[in-house]
């Protein structure tokens, strides 16, 4: 059974070694390749970063949830509470990124697609955005299959709309 599991302080080493298996992305805050004694910190400040807390100036409160798989971590997900003009550049509200053992399984699209159900959960009514990288057609096409629209398309990113 998938189901979304906030980030907590008690998460462990699944969680610390899935996120291994994950090549670095901005949204993971140079998670990739951490050592574990630096795991507990790197945790506590994600979930920090739900209520607010510590964040760097121009950063909005988000949540970080561990995709599930019964119980084994498969994939993340940060889901920013609100858009900055900036992240509508070039961050988006929802970034997702699945385990390299466990791509083209389907977990990318019911990720996105509970995201977008706790977003709603959550209270936030705006549109939601992804941006992607023009060349991450798996990635594209777990947005489609979600409902995205695509409205925008620079070299850096295409911009698909959630409503």
């Amino acid at each position: 059974m998938l189901y979304l599991q906030k980030a907590a302080r008690t998460d462990g080493r699944d969680v610390y070694e899935m996120l291994q298996r994950i090549p670095d992305t901005p949204f993971l805050d140079a998670s990739y390749q951490m050592a574990w004694e630096d795991f507990p910190n790197w945790v506590a400040h994600r979930v920090e970063m739900a209520d607010g807390v510590g964040l760097p100036e121009g950063w909005v409160p988000s949540t970080t949830f561990w995709l599930m798989d019964d119980s084994v971590p498969v994939a993340l997900s940060c889901l920013r509470h609100r858009l900055t003009d900036a992240l509508r550049e070039g961050g988006g509200s929802i970034g997702y990124a699945v385990d390299a053992t466990k791509r083209k399984m389907g977990y990318g699209k019911a990720l996105l697609e509970l995201m977008i159900q706790e977003a709603r959960r959550m209270g936030i009514t705006e549109e939601l955005l992804v941006t992607i990288h023009p060349d991450n057609i798996p990635s594209r096409r777990v947005a489609e299959a979600n409902g995205g629209v695509l409205r925008r398309e620079t070299a850096e990113r295409v911009y698909y709309w959630f409503a």
